[in-house]
């Protein structure tokens, strides 16, 4: 069986020569009577770029940018949403976070603050930042002697600063800290092997085991989500776990294998998934081996919603087709199909739709989703709420007031505020502010939101919420009950097709980290 790995080779355009020309001259003609020739595109291509230099009312300060776009548009004239051209940033970001799982760095959590300064919000643990005792609210202000500031007039953006922070293993950096009631001090660190967590584990009351599954990475068996899920579900096991809830709610996918290996942990026979594809290369098929890790007895619940997509519709397809358990939430996203990443001769690459999935009843869940066992959504702001929860997004107000005052609440050099109910009372404050920009939005919302941002700017990791988690209270009650063989074996007139429902409406990530 061949495994879905990254192809780092040269994408060639390999065109069919018509038996009947007879021209040597027009071997390339590729429109009929016009005898439109490949070299001849090419070379207006060249036309109309040159044109465009010479005589454009504004100056073009970078040719290479009308190129890639010309690349962009022949991959878009495909009309594919999945096949497109990676800039060389990004496509070096999906070899570190998607396919490696790890990246040399530092090991900080960084944001922007309402000024535009670096801050860390977490450092992680047993990485350098730590053992230098890097800590949440301290200041980045310079990276190698070079000041960090994003804004328009300096022009620098949060993927700019996680650049010079990252870098190869073993090579040193040297960044200049503020920390508050602190003069600044530098502190040269060594890059580390930093690894991409994509694996959150709990143990809730009664017994019952909680994995969430973020994403999908690491194209080698022994790190990213494989190793993660392998060592929380072992650690589940040990405590005693009577009941296991799978989360992957908002799970956008990411590599085929991870999930296959995923599902391969709750099924022990049958296909768990299948490649089809115009070449027979792409052709595969990926069965169950006999090695349960999660045994059958153990009861198995998998969250999804509208944002589950791709690899984790493969995971929560094989485990509803197979009867392993059951799906709590909402209809999946319906991506079933499989894209390779190709690397360009300019060191960018093109992701490209090579097949289509199927699962183990052999069904196409493309554009179509996973329906649910049990459907249940969580609680969701009206229309106009929802409209204005948009606009406060896009209002720099609402992150501008959390990261000022958690910055104007340090007691002392280390000692970031961590008790939100401080922060609450200021909310109505708040909420005035935006009512000035005509922005309405509710205290139960902005609570809400406000809480998240807190949270994510102070370092607290809020695994699950279950007072606000209706989804999961759900799953919990249904454990309790044990009801999931009712939900397993419904009476005959209640039972479905397997795994598809009505077409789904594709909808489509802001904390950034130097993860």
């Amino acid at each position: 069986m061949r495994r879905y790995t990254l192809s780092f080779i040269v994408l060639i355009l390999a065109i069919g020569i018509p038996f009947l020309l007879i021209n040597p001259s027009e071997k390339n003609a590729m429109s009929g009577d016009e005898r439109v020739t490949k070299e001849m595109l090419i070379d207006t291509l060249d036309q109309a770029i040159q044109i465009a230099e010479v005589n454009h009312y504004k100056p073009i300060e970078d040719i290479n940018q009308m190129y890639r776009g010309a690349i962009k548009g022949a991959l878009a004239s495909l009309g594919d949403t999945y096949t497109y051209y990676v800039l060389r940033r990004e496509h070096q970001r999906a070899v570190e976070n998607l396919y490696n799982a790890e990246f040399g760095g530092l090991g900080v959590q960084i944001y922007p603050d309402h000024r535009g300064f670096i801050k860390i919000s977490k450092p992680i643990p047993n990485t350098p930042a730590a053992r230098a005792n890097l800590q949440a609210g301290d200041y980045i202000t310079k990276v190698n002697g070079q000041r960090i500031h994003i804004s328009e007039k300096t022009g620098m953006t949060l993927p700019d600063v996680v650049d010079l922070l990252r870098g190869r293993l073993g090579t040193d950096v040297t960044i200049t800290v503020q920390r508050k009631f602190i003069d600044p001090f530098d502190v040269t660190l060594t890059r580390g092997k930093i690894p991409i967590n994509s694996v959150k584990s709990t143990m809730l009351d009664g017994k019952i085991g909680y994995i969430r599954i973020t994403g999908f990475i690491g194209s080698r068996r022994t790190e990213g989500t494989e190793e993660d899920f392998n060592n929380a579900l072992e650690a589940h096991k040990s405590a005693g776990m009577k009941a296991l809830i799978l989360d992957l709610r908002d799970n956008h996918g990411g590599l085929l294998n991870a999930a296959y290996h995923i599902a391969d942990a709750f099924i022990d026979e049958g296909i768990i998934v299948s490649t089809k594809g115009r070449k027979s290369e792409f052709n595969e098929e990926y069965p169950a081996t006999s090695n349960l890790l999660c045994p059958s007895e153990i009861p198995l619940i998998v969250l999804v919603n509208e944002y589950s997509a791709s690899a984790s519709e493969i995971v929560a397809g094989a485990i509803k087709d197979t009867r392993r358990g059951i799906l709590v939430g909402q209809k999946t996203y319906g991506k079933g199909v499989v894209q390779k990443r190709y690397e360009l001769l300019d060191n960018a690459s093109m992701s490209l739709t090579i097949s289509t999935y199927f699962t183990l009843n052999g069904t196409s869940i493309n554009e179509v989703g996973i329906s649910p066992h049990v459907s249940i959504t969580d609680e969701v702001p009206d229309e106009i709420e929802g409209v204005m929860l948009r606009k406060m997004d896009a209002s720099d107000t609402f992150r501008d007031f959390v990261t000022k005052w958690i910055d104007d609440n340090y007691t002392q050099p280390g000692e970031i505020p961590k008790d939100f109910s401080l922060l609450e009372a200021e909310l109505p404050k708040l909420q005035q502010m935006l009512e000035e920009e005509r922005i309405h939005v509710s205290l139960k919302w902005l609570r809400q939101r406000a809480e998240q941002l807190f949270n994510f700017h102070v370092g607290i990791e809020q695994i699950v919420d279950l007072a606000h988690d209706r989804q999961l209270q759900e799953a919990i009650r249904i454990i309790h009950d044990n009801e999931v063989e009712k939900y397993l074996n419904p009476p005959l007139a209640e039972t479905e097709s397997p795994s598809t429902t009505h077409a789904n409406t594709p909808v489509e990530p802001e904390a950034t980290t130097e993860e």
